[in-house]
């Protein structure tokens, strides 16, 4: 393995951009401009610090007033820097935004790292990221802000370190290629409860020629190799353990914490496994699982999501010819599950979500969507699941869910009637926004004629705008109208 680290000014390749002055008035922005919620934990305390909320990925952000930043009209503003490749946004407490692009598997594409002021989406400052040497695929990775100040991405088989307030590249670490380095990539990290960095490898075929998720679709995941997984300090990036995930594991890698304990799920080929952090290494949990959650015409599943006492898996992120299954399972005994197929009445042949669910444990809510079927809220009583309301919208995107838990409010993607490839992937260039009261499933509001999200992200700012990623069309912001909120 070969492990590089560099350090300040001798690998830095930033450049800043003239922004009108927004480097300076940025960086002194007071915290409450970007604070959304007192969560204690290793991530910064602003709303979308990172990409699902918190290492559990639930997906809530219970700080955030969605109509905060409501207008007369709904609105959606273009960002007037370039981002091939979009992947995702994170924000900091100074109330500064960071993209991460370039990373979508594009021909050509560089993986890049920008900040922006949020308010007029001018670019601050922009980095090329040192990508690896020779032929490497180029798969959307992550991007976080830790509560010590640290700007973290990971991309293809390195993670980086950077100064959020200059773009200064501060550490960079070469990461375990189990499938070889031109097969294998990173996808997303958290950060556990000491502050610490764990991150898990996605391997592609070897005989694959595409790149992005294309190569999930296309290719299919059977016989691939174990899954590395990667212990990191958040300073300088040393790796403090390794090892190898009992299969593939395709999905992100989400860490819940248990009482006094902490808890890593890794959805596997077949299977949910869990592992137990003990402060220095991962050991596998002999007193749980594994929980077979994939099963004949299915496929497996992406990221687990915790759910208070429980844990939350779906499966079908590759295009299956089965539909697609929920499943919640107790945290204290694997044998304590249910299961349900929200979407079975509306099943057309094939089944697909590149994206994960989310959860909301207060409500006893679990909010799931699928490009072939619809968006639903799935109720969890008495260790059962019941669909309690079905929308006709189908999103493959993340979805976040925003407001105290007595008025929660879903934020969606929706493709519409959109057509489909021979693997059952949509085929469309525009799709809507919708605000969503989560507990009755009327849309209250929606955006229009927005390009493509599938599959990417909606990240919140505080003030409750939605900051939507598209491959192509680039960064927009999200505003509801004051109407929204009325309506509710």
């Amino acid at each position: 393995m070969n492990e590089r680290f560099f350090s300040g000014e001798l690998s830095r390749r930033s450049a800043l951009i003239a922004a009108g002055g927004c480097l300076a008035a940025c960086a002194s922005s007071p915290v409450g401009f970007g604070k959304a919620e007192a969560r204690p934990g290793p991530w910064d305390d602003a709303a979308g610090s990172f990409e699902h909320g918190d290492s559990a990925r639930t997906s809530l952000f219970s700080g955030v007033d969605p109509f905060a930043a409501a207008g007369p009209v709904a609105k959606a503003d273009a960002a007037p820097f370039a981002t091939p490749g979009l992947w995702s946004v994170a924000f900091d407490r100074r109330g500064v935004g960071f993209a991460l692009h370039g990373v979508l598997g594009g021909a050509g594409q560089t993986p890049r790292l920008s900040a922006f002021d949020p308010h007029s989406l001018k670019e601050i400052w922009r980095i090329d990221l040192p990508a690896p040497e020779g032929r490497y695929w180029n798969y959307p990775g992550g991007i976080g802000l830790l509560a010590g100040g640290g700007l973290y991405a990971v991309f293809a088989t390195r993670i980086v370190r950077v100064d959020p307030r200059t773009g200064t590249l501060l550490s960079l670490r070469d990461l375990p290629a189990p499938n070889g380095a031109a097969d294998t990539a990173y996808n997303g990290f958290v950060a556990l409860s000491d502050g610490r960095l764990l991150t898990k490898s996605h391997h592609r075929k070897t005989d694959c020629p595409h790149g992005g998720y294309r190569a999930i679709i296309e290719c299919g995941v059977e016989d691939l190799p174990p899954s590395a997984l990667v212990l990191l300090d958040s300073e300088r990036l040393d790796i403090l353990w390794q090892g190898s995930a009992p299969e593939f594991v395709g999905g992100r890698v989400s860490a819940i914490r248990s009482g006094d304990r902490e808890f890593i799920y890794l959805a596997g080929a077949t299977s949910l496994h869990r592992l137990v952090y003990d402060g220095a290494r991962l050991h596998p949990d002999a007193r749980w699982g594994p929980v077979r959650y994939v099963r004949d015409g299915e496929t497996p599943g992406t990221a687990a999501v915790g759910f208070g006492r429980f844990v939350v898996i779906q499966n079908n992120a590759a295009p299956a010819a089965s539909p697609l299954r929920l499943t919640v399972v107790s945290q204290e005994d694997a044998t304590d599950r249910a299961e349900i197929r929200p979407f079975e009445d509306r099943f057309d042949g094939v089944s697909f979500m590149p994206s994960k669910p989310s959860a909301d444990v207060a409500n006893k809510r679990i909010l799931v969507s699928e490009a072939h079927g619809a968006l639903a809220a799935i109720r969890w009583s008495k260790g059962a699941l019941t669909r309690e309301w079905t929308l006709d919208a189908k999103s493959g995107s993340f979805m976040p869910l925003l407001g105290p838990a007595p008025a929660r409010i879903l934020v969606a993607s929706d493709i519409g009637a959109a057509r489909f490839d021979r693997w059952g992937a949509p085929v469309h260039d525009r799709e809507r926004a919708i605000w969503v009261d989560a507990a009755s499933g009327r849309i209250l509001g929606e955006i229009p004629d927005l390009p493509r999200n599938f599959g990417l992200t909606l990240t919140p700012f505080a003030d409750g705008s939605i900051y939507w990623a598209s491959r192509e069309g680039g960064l927009l912001r999200l505003r509801a109208a004051a109407e929204f909120r009325a309506s509710k």
